[in-house]
């Protein structure tokens, strides 16, 4: 009895299980050639740092959502009303650095990119149109995220961060009626915004996990603004509203929701193994 108290207590003072000092405990019965019975408790360390890539399905919300769930209207994209698409798909990198040794609190740096295009119809096939609209999107950012349980298998977790993006696309235009149409190019704008995730990360081993989760972005919450091109067949971003009002020109929200999934590479994961000989009964 008096073996199994002090193999008690060094555990409780070595690695403690609280919410305060979480650990990833698992549990698992063993034997030696002797007959006696163990108990065998792995301990891990929160990961130094991790390498996130995934990719997601976005579906865009407010003026990304186009016209009747994501058919082009050649008359609305002209007046401003909507970007003229809604669905789309991308990938991004990002790495996310424990900013303290118990690793809740991560800061990370990430890059993606994304197109959005008017010919993904919300089955998610392409089909022809008479116009279309389309965008890419390539952004950058940086914000602090929380891991809730940072050293056990299931890792949910919260995150905030700035992100600058680059949108730039091209567009068919019709004339209300007729078979007579215009080709613009959009030229590259760039925009700050924010975006906001939750999800679950799932550490496989010491080294590879996954992960799974949803987020929102407003791609162009700052700087928005409005210009006329020198050339007809260009016109900018145009996600502000001017008087007098120009074609193409509108206050516009570039924002989505996005599903997404990968894997996860951890690095700085410690583990150790403890053994408690069980009582018989």
């Amino acid at each position: 009895m008096k073996k199994l108290l002090t193999a008690i207590l060094i555990l409780a003072l070595q690695a403690p299980v609280s919410f305060l000092f979480p650990q990833d405990i698992q549990k698992r019965n063993l034997s030696d050639t002797d007959g006696h019975q163990y108990i065998k408790f792995v301990i891990r360390s929160a990961p130094a740092y991790t390498i996130e890539v995934n990719g997601h399905y976005d579906f865009g919300v407010y003026e990304l959502s186009a016209n009747n769930n994501g058919d082009f209207s050649s008359a609305q994209f002209t007046d401003g009303e909507n970007f003229g698409v809604r669905h789309g798909f991308g990938g991004t990198a990002a790495v996310k650095i424990s900013i303290h040794k118990r690793g809740f609190f991560r800061l990370f740096f990430s890059g993606s990119y994304n197109r959005f295009s008017s010919k993904y119809s919300k089955y998610l096939v392409e089909q022809n149109e008479k116009g279309y609209a389309y965008y890419n999107v390539i952004s950058f950012g940086v914000g602090l995220e929380n891991n809730f349980t940072p050293s056990y298998k299931f890792k949910p977790l919260v995150g905030i961060g700035i992100i600058g993006s680059v949108i730039s696309g091209d567009a068919r235009v019709y004339a209300e009626n007729t078979t007579i149409y215009r080709n613009l190019k959009i030229l590259p704008a760039f925009r700050l915004g924010l975006t906001l995730y939750s999800g679950l990360e799932y550490l496989i081993n010491n080294r590879i996990g996954v992960n799974c989760g949803i987020k929102i972005v407003h791609a162009n919450l700052w700087l928005k603004d409005t210009k006329v091109s020198e050339n007809p067949n260009e016109i900018y971003l145009n996600d502000k509203r001017v008087v007098p009002r120009i074609p193409f020109s509108g206050w516009r929200q570039f924002v989505w929701g996005a599903l997404y999934g990968g894997v996860n590479i951890y690095f700085g994961v410690s583990q150790k193994d403890y053994f408690i000989k069980k009582i018989k009964d």
